[in-house]
């Protein structure tokens, strides 16, 4: 089994004035998705996510991006740089496991 991971990038966070500067993003709202190349029974591969806000910090003045220039491509690099991928793939890994061969199951009570 292999899984691929794909971010989506929800929205962001901007401060409309910061210092000299404008639109400063502050927060990413962000969701990781993990895509097994294993289908289930209706042909979708099956697929886990986990989604999250990630603050960033100040931004520097002479390395400064304007809102409208930024690319996925740039705030990918600053989640990446900003979380441990591995745990939140292994987990995500788990979740797909689990529902390809389930280790547990929900019954009702048999009264």
């Amino acid at each position: 089994m292999a899984n691929t991971y794909a971010w989506t990038i929800n929205s962001l966070d901007v401060r409309p004035a910061q210092d000299s500067l404008s639109d400063v993003v502050y927060n990413i709202h962000w969701c990781y998705k993990a895509t097994s190349d294993q289908l289930d029974e209706n042909d979708v591969p099956y697929q886990a996510s986990n989604i999250g806000v990630l603050g960033i910090s100040e931004p520097d003045p002479e390395n400064f991006t304007a809102f409208e220039d930024l690319t996925q491509s740039q705030v990918e690099g600053w989640l990446e740089a900003n979380i441990d991928l591995e745990p939140m793939k292994s987990n995500l890994d788990q979740i797909i496991d689990e529902k390809i061969i389930p280790t547990t199951e929900n019954k009702n009570v048999p009264w």
